[in-house]
Parts: C-alpha cells; sequence; structure tokens
C-alpha cells in the first residue's frame, strides 16, 4: 500500500518535471547554466515548493507498538520531498541544494512528530548531496545514473540520521523496517524520471536551436548569390522573397540604411512603415517597431545588419505579438544577422581587391606602350643613317599603329584585332632583321572572332626575336599558333633560337624574365587565376616554346 501511495505522490513530481521543463525558469536555466541570482532564486523558490508538497502528499506512519495517539501531528512520514531537495542540489549546487533542504526541513519540523529534527536535519543533508554530486561531476551534462547513485545515498543517510536523532529507538528502527525500502527506491526513481524529463526538454530545445541556425543558413546560402553583386533594390526584392518564401512570416520588408527598399507579404500603406523606419535608424537594434494601418498595429521584429559598426540594412519580420519572440527567434535573428553582415563584408572585400586589380592591371598595360616605343625607335634610329627612306617608312607605320592603339581603350579585342597590331610591330622587326627573321602565323580563321587580353602576343615574340633568334648569327624562325578546346584557346609562340640551359629557364621561373614576360604573366594572373599563367620549355641550341591556355570569351 505504501508503494502506491508514495508512487502517486510521485506522478506528482513527474508533472513538475515537465512543468519545470516548459517553463521560463528552465529555459533560464539552460541558457544561462544557473549562474545568476535570479536564476538561482527562481530554482529555489520551485524547489522548495515541490519538496514542501511532497511532504504533504506524504504517508502518516505509525507503527503497531507506538503509543501515539496524536490525530493532529504526524507521527512519521513515508513522502517524497527529498527529490526536490536532491534535484535542486544536483541542478543549482551545493548551495542551493542546501537551502532548499533547509527551507524544506524546517517546514517538515513545524509538523511535529517523533521524526521531525531527524527529517529536518536529513533534508538539508540530501540537498547537499545533490549539490556535491553535481560539483565533482564529469561533465555539464545531468546523468540519470548519478542522479539515482546520489539519491539513493542520500536517502540510506537520511535512514541513519532517523536512528541517530529519533527517539525511542526502537519506535524509529521499527520505522525504518516500513519506510526504508520504498523510500529509497521511489525517491531515486524520482530523481532519475525528473531529470530525464529535464534532459528531454534540454533536447527539445536543443533541436528548436538547430533548427533555427538551420534555417538562417538556408537563407544566406540563397542570398550568397544576390549579396555578392553589392546591396540595391534588385537585391533586396531577391533577399525579401527568399526569406518569405523559406519561412512562415505574413510579410518581410527589406531597407538600407536610408530608406525602405522593397516589402513582401500582405499589402498595407507602406508610408507609415517608411515612418516608423525613420526613426528606427537612429537607435538600430534587434528589436519591434509599431506600424498603424486603420485601426490596427502591424508588428515588425527589426533584423539591424551592420559593417564596421556601420548600419548597412535592416530585414523586417511581421509578427502576430510580442510573445513570438523568445530567446531562439532572437538567436536566429542574430545569426541570420551576422551571416548577412560577413556576405556584405565579402563583397565590400572583393570590390577593394577589384578595384586594385584593375589598377595592377591598366598599370601593366600602360607598360607595354612605353616598353615597345623604346625598342621600335632603337631600330628606326639606326636606319636614319644607312637608309633614311627606310626610317621614314617605319616612322609612319609606327605613327599608324599608335594611332590605332591609342583608340582602344578595352582591355580586351579580337585575336583578328591582335594579329592586326602584331604586324604593325613585324614590320619593324622585319625591317630590322631582314631575311634572319621568319614568322609562321598559324591561327584558324575561326578563331578570329574570339576575344583575347590586349597586346598578350606581341611581348612574348618580341622576347623570342630579342632572346632567341637576335644571338642566332643565322636567324631563326617565330611560329605563332591557335588552337581550339573544349571551353579554352590554347596559344603557344615557339622559336628555333638558342634555346637556354635548366638553370637559365630556373632563373626565368623565378624573376618572370625581362619586362615583357612579367607584364604578361601577370596579366594572365590578374584575368584567369594562376592556372593560366605562361609555361616555358626550352633546349640549349634547340629553341623555347613558350604557351599559355584562357578561357574562350564571346565572340564580339
Amino acid at each position: 500500500m505504501i508503494y502506491i501511495q508514495l508512487l502517486e505522490s510521485m506522478s506528482l513530481i513527474a508533472l513538475s518535471a515537465y512543468v519545470y521543463g516548459q517553463t521560463s525558469i528552465y529555459k533560464r536555466f539552460f541558457y544561462k547554466n544557473a549562474t545568476t541570482f535570479f536564476n538561482k532564486l527562481r530554482i529555489i523558490f520551485f524547489f522548495s515548493l515541490l519538496s514542501i508538497i511532497g511532504t504533504y502528499t506524504g504517508v502518516n506512519i505509525i507503527p503497531s507498538s507506538s503509543n501515539s495517539l496524536n490525530t493532529i501531528n504526524p507521527y512519521a512520514l513515508a513522502n517524497t520531498r527529498p527529490i526536490g531537495a536532491i534535484t535542486a542540489g544536483y541542478i543549482g549546487g551545493p548551495l542551493v541544494g542546501m537551502i532548499v533542504g533547509s527551507i524544506a526541513g524546517f517546514q517538515r519540523y513545524t509538523m511535529g512528530g517523533f521524526t521531525a529534527l531527524s527529517c529536518g536535519l536529513s533534508t538539508i543533508i540530501e540537498g547537499l548531496c545533490g549539490g556535491i554530486a553535481r560539483k565533482y561531476s564529469r561533465n555539464n551534462n545531468l546523468d540519470a545514473k548519478v542522479g539515482c547513485l546520489t539519491a539513493m545515498v542520500a536517502e540510506i543517510l537520511q535512514m541513519i540520521i532517523i536512528l541517530i536523532f529519533s527517539k525511542p529507538f526502537n519506535e524509529a528502527l521499527e520505522l525504518e523496517k516500513i519506510i526504508a525500502i520504498p523510500m529509497i527506491v521511489i525517491n531515486s526513481l524520482g530523481v532519475v524520471i525528473f531529470i530525464n524529463i529535464i534532459n528531454n526538454a534540454s533536447d527539445q530545445y536543443n533541436r528548436i536551436g538547430a533548427m533555427q541556425a538551420q534555417k538562417a543558413l538556408i537563407i544566406a546560402e540563397q542570398t550568397l548569390n544576390y549579396l555578392k553583386n553589392g546591396f540595391n533594390k534588385e537585391t533586396a526584392e531577391k533577399v525579401a522573397k527568399i526569406i518569405f518564401d523559406n519561412n512562415k512570416f505574413k510579410g518581410v520588408f527589406v531597407s538600407n540604411d536610408r530608406e525602405l527598399l522593397y516589402y513582401c507579404g500582405k499589402i498595407f500603406p507602406l508610408v507609415s512603415l517608411s515612418e516608423a523606419l525613420n526613426s528606427y535608424y537612429y537607435n538600430p537594434d534587434y528589436k519591434i517597431i509599431s506600424v498603424s494601418n486603420k485601426d490596427k498595429k502591424i508588428l515588425f521584429f527589426c533584423i539591424p545588419i551592420f559593417h564596421k559598426n556601420k548600419l548597412e540594412a535592416v530585414i523586417g519580420l511581421k509578427i502576430k505579438s510580442e510573445k513570438y519572440i523568445d530567446n531562439y527567434f532572437i538567436q536566429f535573428a542574430k545569426q541570420l544577422s551576422s551571416l548577412l553582415s560577413t556576405q556584405l563584408q565579402i563583397y565590400k572585400l572583393n570590390e577593394i581587391a577589384h578595384e586594385a586589380c584593375i589598377a595592377e592591371y591598366k598599370a601593366l598595360r600602360a607598360q607595354i606602350h612605353p616598353h615597345f616605343l623604346f625598342n621600335a625607335l632603337n631600330t628606326i634610329s639606326s636606319f636614319c643613317r644607312v637608309n633614311p627612306n627606310k626610317a621614314r617608312e617605319l616612322i609612319i607605320d609606327l605613327s599608324n599603329y599608335f594611332r590605332q592603339t591609342l583608340k582602344k581603350t578595352e582591355d580586351f579585342v579580337t585575336i583578328k584585332e591582335e594579329l592586326d597590331f602584331l604586324n604593325s610591330y613585324l614590320s619593324i622587326e622585319h625591317a630590322r632583321f631582314g631575311d634572319r627573321l621568319k614568322i609562321n602565323i598559324d591561327i584558324p580563321n575561326a578563331l578570329l572572332n574570339y576575344k583575347v587580353p590586349v597586346f598578350i602576343l606581341q611581348p612574348i615574340i618580341e622576347n623570342s626575336i630579342k632572346h632567341g633568334i637576335l644571338p642566332k648569327p643565322s636567324g631563326g624562325i617565330v611560329t605563332i599558333e591557335a588552337t581550339s578546346l573544349e571551353n579554352s584557346l590554347v596559344f603557344e609562340i615557339q622559336d628555333d633560337g638558342i634555346g637556354m640551359d635548366e638553370d637559365k629557364l630556373k632563373v626565368i621561373y623565378k624573376k618572370s624574365g625581362g619586362i615583357g614576360l612579367k607584364n604578361v604573366n601577370e596579366r594572365l594572373k590578374l584575368l584567369y587565376g594562376q592556372n593560366c599563367t605562361l609555361k616555358i620549355k626550352s633546349m640549349k641550341n634547340k629553341g623555347t616554346l613558350v604557351s599559355f591556355v584562357i578561357p574562350k570569351e564571346v565572340k564580339a
């Protein structure tokens, strides 16, 4: 009979555990680990009340040998009071356990009975046992096995205290025979049930938190392709629709730090929303703004997006009421803000890097003209005395060449246009070398309309002539070829000049050659990445092959 009555009392404890796991008391504990003073006060109040209820729902035990005729105060109680004290200590630590034990123990002492003092003292000890188990636990999680063992030890200590402090000893011993095993079993089971219910609540909150984090990640992933292009009205529309489609919000707006950019949801006068945002901009934070719509109030939770402590954008989520905002919603909002802020920061860094690349590329391109002009003038000067007419022709060719190039301000030209520039340069080189220099160009007509970086071939060919053909007494041949792969163009410039050994080739790779090869290599790297840089192969007295591969650009 006593087992059934204690189980009935314990069912109330189990119900309390479920309520506790669903209340703000536990949520605060779950987030802050019960470290604040007010959270500890809440735990003390809850578990003290639980222990007192456990006392009042206890079973009044009067052994057959007792001569007590007192029907007002209990003779002795078999109860579930220890569950509250032990669990409080296990959750909140030794101090919390002892305080709960003291409150519940004092209340039990006021009820009287020959076990009043011993029960009051033992409740304090039980709270302390729970706290010690928590303090020396290997991890921060609540372990049902540890809780069960702690409860059994605490209950055994209670039985010992009753035997020591309750008089007469014979009646205390007879009482122990009745209540010892039921209370040890039922109260230990009660602590296990309480801990399991709390752990299940923890798992539930973890799942909710993970779901909110997943929502933020999904939104961030889907908006990445848009935010990488900057933040504008078009981007705002895409972001608002993505958030609206992925969640159950009735409305979503996106604004910058000055004005509303886009609203998605049930239509209402947006003038009132813009007015509310004007006030929000002065003090941006994770907070609710209220918008009037006839006789109704529309609530939006605002999520600010910052970059270097400067407001960049605001996302507003329409909510039913302020009760909708809990710790998980705030967590979702902050994660989303952080992810979108990071994306905007990446966009700005990419913009800075892009501007730097453009400036570097233009500087490299600007090097080609004076470099080419210097070499061409050297060639022309050599004809001024021996062949003035030829020098005059070359000056005209040079002026025509520069007239064409100065008109071309774009960074890409067709292969046909690049060959026109190249032929102007080669006319000067042919005048210099005569029959010692031969140029073979093998580029299919089908490729002539593909675009390439401007002045990409001339520096390589100039390098082949200067370092490969010029030192060779008999001269040589430079061959220029272009072939098409599936998505790429392959260029090869080969000469049969003096070539170089492996040691010199290593120096070329390390120092990127002269200004011509270095310029081309750096431009290819800036435009297409490391995989599209120059590849050089050479053998002593056999010649040199310079090649590179670039993606196919759209035809002109």
